[in-house]
Formats: structure tokens, C-alpha cells, sequence
């Protein structure tokens, strides 16, 4: 999309009503989805900054938003922003270059953004864009700090016919936001009214020549306790400056490093991870729809945490289990959706395993399970709950009105609260010594046992049919692939204009194949993702699955992408490479994967585009992938199982794996084959089936 020459029906759908004034540039701006937009989310402590690029011209290409991180609901809508103005919105945030007098920012469709490794592998946002004959560089860098940022500017005379001076402006809100702007210069920062903002100036910029400037951003969030900015932190050679970026260097030399010849493998996975410590909280709190929900589930928060973990940031998974276990789980083994605790009828069973499978993995990985032992009650609870009559039959399987996406149908069996059901049992069975629940663990893997029979052979009611998985089966033996009586949101949706319906194919019924609950290379496994394919490019042409068939959408049409990372785990782990490539490349490519903050959804219809969010568990899923199922690093039970499945023609791999109280490091060659494995150092025996015979380690 180029300037502001917007195809008349596209500005038609973000105008209230037909006759009505047309939206301002401001509107547009404030849109979370719009064509070319992307996000990239920094944190310092509890500051949080998302700065958009945009492709379009709708003003400055490149500004940012400020969020207290620990107030999900904050970050629901853009004017929630601490530094957003009601008459320009966060304008103030871009950089201005005065040249000959006039004010230069970026343009949209002149502008490159990207992340780009600093010292230290520190990740960093960086834009490069034009003013007159000068090259303009922004490097943006969160400290791990409270609220510090460093923006780099580099001025180069790249096109200048003679030397010029300019100035640099740097806006600060105007409405009360506690932000403070500075320039570092010869040892010292130096501060600017939050009044007036930073203006840095003249500098002599010729031909050829490189001009840099360093400045440094403290944001303070609106709280009850508010932090004030001390003077001190401005000072670049005091102990908290410098505190502050040997922090940083720290914190992201420690984390998990994947260097693969295959530059897609190896970009998404940064790109996920760097977007990762932006969007959870220290505390662990997150907003699961960044944009849109301002709310918490124990899935999402758990599905995120477990990428995080397989990104190296093993603080960042306690954090979130810590919240998840005093106040996300009640006495009763109720998990929570949305903030709340709902009816019986309406419970996610898919959370009790989600969560244990996180639990099981962070023992695994970090060795730490003290989590578990501590929380032994509270755990036995939320594991026994689903296996409560109320919520069972004859089958052995879990039943009940809510279905995995959150629709409310008649009573039925879910194939997605079955698999996650299973895998639960099996992980807490996995974990019964520190939970002390050693006398359990046969019951619960027969249980899990027993529901999987039902799953796959029950007489009348397995959730297979046709030679493949099925979504959802009444409890009266119908198969369930009507939406019925739901409604849609919105006047445009499938569910509002169309006659006939259809709840399958749905993503989750790749769920068992991911997840190990059915074996990847069976039949079933098989024919399960070729009926997944009537997802992929439904009413669209550039790729992606839906998350379920089109038809039966109450409100986002469209590609998912987190639905699309189920669908890519299962055809990994069945071999079917060309479709796993595909989806991979889909994902690193589609709207919010170039920089690895991925929209719920791309929209297909003009009423839904305003509630398209940013969720962090598809950047979970990304990194979970790339360890588990592309480096084939898992555990069984308590053994490390390095199985690689690298795409056929893959340059060797390298990993630096974040492990326990050390480094594994793993070398695959080219072929797929493992070539060496080593902990701190340390050479370890690889068995043919992969089994790695790991030292004793202390957990």
C-alpha cells in the first residue's frame, strides 16, 4: 500500500456508517490490524513498549506505545497508552530531523524495520529511513531495568552534495505520562524537560560521513505506588546505568541460541523469542490478545510459558506458573478463562493438561521441582477434577457444553479436552514423586488409558470416523459438525449470512498428533491432516489455515496462526515435510511474522479487522517447535531424547541450549544426523534411538 492512496473500499470499512465522515489518519492509526502494520514488543521491568512500523503513509512510520505490563487490561486499546494524546495519539514518540529547516520523520513505504542482534546478542529494533540525503538509523534497546531505554540514532551522509547541519527532536506526551528524555553525551546524560521533549542539536553531518547519537528514554508507569524516574539513572556511568546493561547482556547471553544454515528455521525462532520477553510481565502477568483481550487463561498462559522455556527463559516460566498456581487455579481445581471462574458446564478441561504439561516440562528443563511439591495440594485437586463423575460417562471420557474455541453447543465429547486430558495424567504420573502422589500415578495412566481407547475404538461413540479424527461427538453418539443456534457477532460473518455450516475440519484435531496422544505416522494420523487441508486457503489466496471450516465463524474469518502452528507440529512429527515447510514459511512471512508478533487472525471481512490482537502464545508455539519437533529435543519421562527432523537438504544445525544449571549443546550434520552432544563441556553417550545418558544432575 503506498502513501495515502487507500482503495476507497478499504477506507470505506473502518468508517462508522455509509454518509458518515471518512476516518482521519488518527482512526486509522489507532486500528491494531491494518494492512503492512507490524508490532514489535520491548519490556523494561514493568514498562512495556510496542512500536508500530507501518508500511502505508498514515503519518510517522515508526512510533511506540507505553503500557504498565502488570495491568493486562491496559493494553486492550491503544488509547489506553500512558503516552497516548487524544488529538494525535503518539505522534509525539517519532523522530524528527530538522533539515533546512524542515521536519523530516519516517515514511511508511521508505522505511525498513527489523530486529537486529546487538552486543551481546542483546535484540534490538532497528529503522532505517530518509531525511533529504540523509540515512537515519533508530536503534531501540530495553534494558533490564525499570522503564530504561536506549534509542540509538545514526545520521549518515549517504547522498548529502555538501555538508549539512540538522537537529534532532524527540516529543515527550503531554499528558502527565512520568517520561523523561536524554542525551548522552562525552560521559554524561543530559535531561530535557518531559514538557518539551529533547531537541539535539546542530550536528554537522558531510558527505559520506556518520554522525551518532545516543539517548536514553525513563518511563515511569501509572500505579498506585508510582516510581518516580531518579536523577541518578540518568547518568550513564552510575551504578544503575551500568548495572543495567551488564544486566542485559546477562540475561540474553544466557538464553537459548539456535544457528541453523537455514536462515527461515533460525529467523523465526529469534524472532519469537526476542518478541517473547516483551509480551509476559516479571510477575508472569500477561494479556493473552495484546489489542484486544486484556485477560488471562491458564491455556494461553501456559502454551506461552512452555516456549519461553524452550527459549532459555526458565525465570520467565516460573513467573508464570507462580501466577498461574495462587491465582489462576482455585481450591477446587478450577482453572481460569478470561479472568474468571466459570460454571461447571463451561470449564476448559484442555487447561488441567496444559498446565501439568507445563509443570513436567519445567522440572525437566530447569531440574527445579519445587513448584510442584509445594503446590501438592492445589495439584491434586486440578488433576482429579476432570476425572470427576459429574464430567464423565461409561466412556471415560470428559464431556460437556463448551467446546475448545470457546463456542457453547449441546453436551458432547471434545477431541481437544480428551488429548489434553491424557497427555495431563501421563505428565502428573511423570511427576507423582515430588508430588507425592506415587499411589495415583497407575491410576492415572490407566485413566489416561482408557479415554484414549474410547477416543480411538470406542463401539458408537470414538471420536474417529471415516479413517480420520473427528472435532466433536454428542453424547447421544451424533456427530457433532453443526454450529446450530450460536450466533455470530457481527452482520458480515458466515454465521450471520450463510444457510449451512460446518464445524469441521478444525485445527485442534491435530492436537494428539503434536502431542504424541496418537501416533504421527499411522493411518489415522495421516488421513487426519489431509481432511485438515480444507482449511488451508479457504476464501483467501496467501496461505494459512483457519482455525475451523470458514462457514461456521461468528466473527474472524481468516487464516490463524496459531491455529496454523497445531496444524505444523502434526505434519512435522508425520514426516509430511512439503506441507510443514509450507506452513512455515506461511508463518514467517504472513502479516505480524516479519517481526515475530503474530496477529490472532487475518481478517477477511471489513466488521472484524478492529479486533485483531497480538498473542503471545503463537510466538510459544514458534520456539516450542523449532526445539522439540524441528531439533527433535524431548523428554520421555525422566530420559533427554534427541530425535532431529530436519527438512530433507538441511545444512548442519547448531544449538546452545539453556539446561538445567548449565549449556547443552547439540551439532546435527547436514544429513539430520546427531553428530554430538555435550553438557558444560562434557561429552555425552547418545543411544541409537536417541536416548541421551545424562550425568547426575541436581534438581
Amino acid at each position: 500500500m503506498r502513501r495515502v492512496l487507500l482503495p476507497l473500499a478499504l477506507v470505506l470499512a473502518f468508517s462508522p456508517a455509509v454518509g458518515s465522515e471518512l476516518p482521519g489518519t488518527l482512526d486509522l492509526s489507532a486500528l491494531s490490524w491494518f494492512y503492512g502494520r507490524d508490532y514489535f514488543v520491548l519490556r523494561s521491568g514493568r514498562e512495556q513498549m510496542i512500536i508500530q512500523a507501518d508500511r502505508a503513509d498514515l503519518g510517522p512510520a515508526v512510533t511506540f506505545l507505553l503500557f504498565d505490563i502488570k495491568n493486562s487490561r491496559q493494553s486492550t486499546r491503544k488509547q489506553n497508552a500512558l503516552n497516548w494524546e487524544k488529538e494525535s495519539g503518539v505522534r509525539h514518540s517519532a523522530l524528527e530531523v530538522v533539515l533546512g529547516g524542515f521536519p523530516f520523520t519516517a515514511v511508511g513505504h521508505r522505511t525498513e524495520t527489523s530486529w537486529e542482534p546487538v552486543e551481546g546478542g542483546i535484540p534490538c529494533v532497528r529503522a532505517t529511513w530518509w531525511a533529504g540525503g540523509i540515512r537515519v538509523t533508530e536503534r531501540f534497546v530495553a534494558l533490564r531495568a525499570e522503564g530504561v531505554f536506549e534509542r540509538r540514532v545514526e545520521l549518515e551522509g549517504a547522498h548529502l552534495a555538501g555538508p549539512e547541519d540538522v537537529t534532532l527532536r524527540l516529543g515527550a506526551p503531554q499528558n502527565g505520562a512520568n517520561v523523561r528524555l536524554f542525551t548522552v553525551k562525552e560521559g554524561a546524560a543530559q535531561a530535557a524537560s518531559s514538557t518539551n521533549g529533547l531537541e539535539i542539536g546542530p550536528l554537522h553531518v558531510v558527505p559520506g560521513g556518520r554522525v551518532d547519537v545516543l539517548t536514553l528514554m525513563l518511563a515511569a508507569v501509572a500505579s498506585d505506588e508510582p516510581t518516580p524516574v531518579p536523577d541518578g539513572a540518568a547518568q550513564p556511568n552510575a551504578p544503575g546505568w551500568s548495572s543495567a546493561l551488564e544486566a542485559t547482556t546477562t540475561y540474553w547471553q544466557n538464553k537459548s541460541r539456535v544457528t541453523v544454515g537455514d536462515q527461515t528455521v533460525r529467523d523465526i525462532y529469534d524472532k519469537a523469542r526476542y518478541q517473547l520477553a516483551g509480551m509476559v510481565g516479571e510477575d508472569g502477568t500477561m494479556n493473552a490478545g495484546i489489542f484486544e483481550y486484556g485477560a488471562q487463561w491458564v491455556r494461553d498462559t501456559s502454551n506461552t510459558a512452555l516456549g519461553a522455556l524452550h527459549a532459555g527463559d526458565f525465570e520467565m516460566a516460573r513467573a508464570c506458573l507462580v501466577r498461574m498456581l495462587t491465582k489462576m487455579v482455585n481450591r477446587e481445581g478450577v482453572t481460569m478463562i478470561a479472568n474468571a471462574f466459570v460454571q461447571p458446564d463451561l470449564e476448559q478441561f484442555d487447561q488441567m493438561g496444559e498446565l501439568l504439561h507445563l509443570l513436567k516440562a519445567y522440572r525437566d528443563w530447569t531440574g527445579d521441582d519445587s513448584l510442584i511439591s509445594e503446590n501438592r495440594e492445589l495439584l491434586m485437586a486440578m488433576i482429579e477434577r476432570p476425572l470427576r463423575p459429574e464430567f464423565r460417562d461409561e466412556t471415560g471420557m470428559v464431556h460437556n457444553r463448551r467446546e475448545f474455541w470457546e463456542r457453547t453447543f449441546t453436551d458432547a465429547y471434545e477431541l481437544a479436552y480428551q488429548t489434553h486430558v491424557i497427555r495431563g495424567l501421563l505428565d502428573a504420573a511423570d511427576v507423582a514423586e515430588p508430588l507425592r502422589a506415587q499411589a495415583q500415578a497407575p491410576r492415572w495412566r490407566a485413566e489416561a488409558d482408557r479415554i484414549r481407547n474410547a477416543v480411538l475404538h470406542h463401539p458408537a461413540k470414538a471420536l474417529v470416523n471415516d479413517g480420520h479424527l473427528i472435532k466433536r461427538r454428542k453424547v447421544d453418539g451424533q456427530i457433532a459438525d453443526d454450529p446450530a443456534d450460536f450466533a455470530g457477532s457481527a452482520p458480515d460473518v458466515p454465521l450471520r449470512t450463510e444457510q449451512a455450516r460446518r464445524l469441521m475440519p478444525d485445527a485442534s484435531m491435530a492436537l494428539p498428533i503434536a502431542l504424541g496422544v496418537v501416533d504421527p505416522h499411522s493411518g489415522l494420523a495421516q488421513h487426519t491432516l489431509d481432511f485438515l487441508e480444507g482449511l488451508w486457503n479457504t476464501r483467501w489466496s496467501d496461505g494459512g489455515y483457519d482455525r475451523y471450516h470458514t462457514s461456521s465463524q461468528p466473527d474472524q474469518p481468516g487464516p490463524w496462526p496459531f491455529a496454523t502452528t497445531f496444524i505444523l507440529r502434526a505434519q512435522h512429527e508425520a514426516g509430511q515435510w512439503e506441507r510443514s515447510r509450507r506452513s512455515l514459511e506461511w508463518l514467517n512471512s504472513a502479516a505480524g511474522g516479519r517481526t515475530g508478533a503474530w496477529y490472532e487472525e487475518i481478517s477477511s471481512v471489513r466488521s472484524q479487522v478492529q479486533a485483531c490482537g497480538l498473542v503471545p502464545w503463537t510466538s510459544g508455539e514458534v520456539t516450542l517447535f523449532v526445539v522439540r519437533h524441528y531439533l527433535g529435543i524431548q523428554f520421555k519421562g525422566d530420559q533427554l531424547v534427541i530425535r532431529p527432523k530436519l527438512y530433507p537438504g538441511s545444512p548442519p544445525v547448531a544449538a546452545d541450549l539453556r539446561f538445567r544449571r548449565g549449556r547443552l549443546k547439540v551439532e546435527i550434520g547436514a544429513k539430520g544426523k546427531l553428530k554430538r552432544v555435550s553438557y558444560n563441556g562434557k561429552r555425552l553417550t547418545v543411544s541409537r534411538d536417541g536416548v541421551v545418558q545424562l550425568p547426575e544432575l541436581n534438581r
